[in-house]
Order: C-alpha cells, then sequence, then structure tokens
C-alpha cells in the first residue's frame, strides 16, 4: 500500500482552477511523481494517470555516449524498430543505456539483439540473449522495477547488435475525468469526484441507470475463428448458442452504440481456465477470467461517448464467450458529488474541495 502525501503547491489553490492544475497535483499526491521527467509536460502526466504499462526503448535513442560501439540504419539484418539500431565492433564491447520509467512494476521484457551471446544487466539482474544472423527477439524474463530512471548494462560479442527493448506489465486503471483530460478546461467538481472515484477503484459503486446493453458474442462481427456452438454441459448460454475458440486463438470483435454518455460496468459471460483479455476502442487492455464453465465475470467500468464503440475480446485455445454486457450507472454531477462531496463534508469554494479531496486520499492511501 502507498500512503498519499499531499504535495500539491500552494498556488495551484488559487481561483482559475483548470483540469492540468488537478492533473499535476494528483500525480503529486498519488506518490507518482517518480516517474516524471525533470522538466514535465503534459504528455508526462497523462501518460502516467493513463495506467499504460507498456513501453519500447529504443537502443539507438538511450545509448550513452561513453559507449564504443556506432548506430546504424542499413536493413542488412532484417527489420528494425525507430531511426536505428546500436552495433558492436569487431571485439567484445559495452553499451550503457538510460531511460525513464513512468510507472513501476513487474515487466516482462524482450530484446531485439543479432548474433549469439549478449549479456543484459538490468535491475540488479543478469540476462543472457542470443540472436541469429538477422535480428531476433529473445524473451528476458520478469523485472521488478520503480519508476524512474533506469540504467541498462548491454554487453556486446563481436559485431553483435541491439535495436530495442520492450516492456510490458498489466495495465494499471486509468484516472481521469468522464471524457478524458482537457488540460487547459476548467476544473468542475464532476473532474474532482470521478478522478477520486477511480483512485480509490470505487467507480463501480455508482447506482445503477436504467440502461442495460446485451451484445451476443455469436453475433459478433468478427469471430476470429472462433466457432458457434450450442453445448449446454457447460450451462446454458444466452440465445441458446455461444463462441468457443478451437485449437488457435481467437480475436472477437463485437460493436455496440450507446444513447448516452456516461460510466457503464463491462461484464462479460464466458468459459474457460486460460486468461482472455478485453479491450474497448483504445483503451488498454483488461485481462479477466472464468472457470471452467460459463459464468459472469466483471471487467470493471469504462467511460463510453454517445455513438458505436469497438469491443475486442482475445480467447485464448479452448476458451468461450457467450454474451457481453454494459449496464449503465448514474454518473451525472450529481451522482458523483453524492458518493463524493457530501460524504465527506465538502462545503466552500472548488479549491476548498479539491483540498479536501487530497486530503481523503492521503488518509485512506491506495494500491498503485
Amino acid at each position: 500500500m502507498l500512503i498519499l502525501v499531499l504535495a500539491a503547491p500552494e498556488a495551484a489553490w488559487g481561483s482559475g482552477l483548470t483540469q492540468r492544475d488537478w492533473m499535476r497535483s494528483l500525480v503529486e499526491a498519488l506518490g507518482l511523481s517518480f516517474g516524471l521527467p525533470d522538466e514535465p509536460e503534459d504528455e508526462d502526466y497523462l501518460r502516467i494517470l493513463s495506467g499504460r504499462r507498456t513501453l519500447r526503448v529504443e537502443a539507438e535513442e538511450a545509448l550513452q555516449p561513453e559507449s564504443l560501439v556506432s548506430v546504424k540504419d542499413f536493413p542488412h539484418f532484417g527489420p528494425f524498430s525507430g531511426a536505428g539500431w546500436v552495433s558492436g565492433i569487431a571485439m567484445p564491447t559495452t553499451a550503457r543505456l538510460s531511460f525513464l520509467l513512468p510507472l513501476r512494476g513487474t515487466y516482462q521484457v524482450t530484446a531485439m539483439v543479432r548474433l549469439p551471446g549478449h549479456v543484459i544487466h538490468l535491475g540488479g539482474q543478469e540476462f543472457r540473449a542470443s540472436g541469429a544472423h538477422e535480428f531476433v527477439s529473445v524473451d528476458l524474463g520478469p523485472v521488478t522495477l520503480e519508476a524512474g530512471e533506469q540504467e541498462v548494462i548491454v554487453h556486446l560479442p563481436p559485431n553483435g547488435a541491439i535495436d530495442y527493448l520492450d516492456f510490458r506489465a498489466p495495465e494499471l486503471a486509468t484516472i481521469a475525468p468522464l471524457g478524458g483530460w482537457q488540460p487547459e478546461r476548467p476544473l468542475t467538481r464532476e473532474d474532482l469526484g470521478a478522478t477520486a472515484l477511480q483512485a480509490l477503484d470505487l467507480l463501480d459503486i455508482l447506482p445503477e441507470g436504467p440502461a442495460e446493453l446485451v451484445i451476443e458474442a455469436e453475433d459478433a462481427e468478427d469471430t476470429g475463428g472462433a466457432a458457434v456452438v450450442s453445448i449446454r454441459y457447460l450451462g446454458a448460454p444466452s440465445g441458446g448458442r455461444w463462441l468457443r475458440a478451437t485449437t488457435s486463438p481467437a480475436e472477437v470483435v463485437l460493436s455496440v452504440s450507446v444513447r448516452r454518455s456516461g460510466v457503464y460496468r463491462l461484464t462479460l459471460v464466458g468459459a474457460g481456465n486460460l486468461p482472455a483479455r478485453v479491450k474497448i476502442n483504445d483503451e488498454p487492455h483488461r485481462e479477466i477470467s472464468w472457470p471452467s464453465y460459463l459464468a459472469e465475470t466483471s471487467a470493471d467500468s469504462v467511460y463510453l461517448a454517445a455513438g458505436r464503440h469497438r469491443i475486442q475480446v482475445d480467447l485464448p485455445p479452448g476458451v468461450g464467450l457467450d454474451v457481453v454486457r454494459l449496464q449503465e450507472l448514474l454518473s451525472g454531477a450529481v451522482d458523483i458529488k453524492r458518493l463524493t462531496g457530501r460524504a465527506v463534508g465538502f462545503e466552500g469554494t472548488l479549491a476548498d474541495e479539491m483540498d479536501d479531496l487530497l486530503a481523503l486520499l492521503a488518509v485512506v492511501g491506495v494500491f498503485h
């Protein structure tokens, strides 16, 4: 558990508050500022609050000047990422890389290398990676890293090369006003309440609204190769049929239209002993799992603007999907105020409420 520290600058409590003021104060209060550069821009704060923990470190961009290597950009050894790749010399040499990690976590790391015999030091661990004549992606394994500046030492074999390092960890919950961050926009009480509920992982406690949307999996616009089945020994499917991946994974794509912008609780009915993933529009993937029989599981809540949306469900082999449900939650200013402002007795100016919310978060603490 990370106990929050109330560290917002005094100047932020003046009049004319914007979402930018709240965004910056929130990152500081949540103890997430270690992942910021020395002179952060809006996009640095947005990256942290997005919860995304996928990062590609281009070796040629992270390379430190003292390294006895060169940067090349010809494609003789297969496709490469970014502007180029880091090449060793005719004898063993060392490349030092440095990069900023926005969010802490246990990351799965892969390296794109050429030729056998690379030794990579990262996060107090040593990894070995061997490529071929052309660039090869090599899984290094997991490493636990704190947010902030990271150093990577790469020992290259004679004429070895490294293109990039990929870091992937499960996404954290996004923290944003309903409708997303607009830094120049005036701050509202609804913004404060919605982001506080997300920071405390309480968005799902909003009261249910009248609308529930049900999407049958077998009606998907793209089943991704999954078979439509009617077997019932794993439970009674909605509508009598459901989708089940065969011996290969299936990427199921469904479309849904919502009439009103707001927060919706996303639940999925499926079956299978392997974890699946669901993605709405361009949001980060959410991992879900079911028992071996048809059952409902929650993928938490999501803000959806009025209009059409794309839901993608990635099914491992043998895993099935029956139905996707979107339950409307009452997320207007009055509803959010009832759960946040009145619950803790907010009174006075917006600046006072902003201060009170940060104090509340500091007392309760959050997992992040």
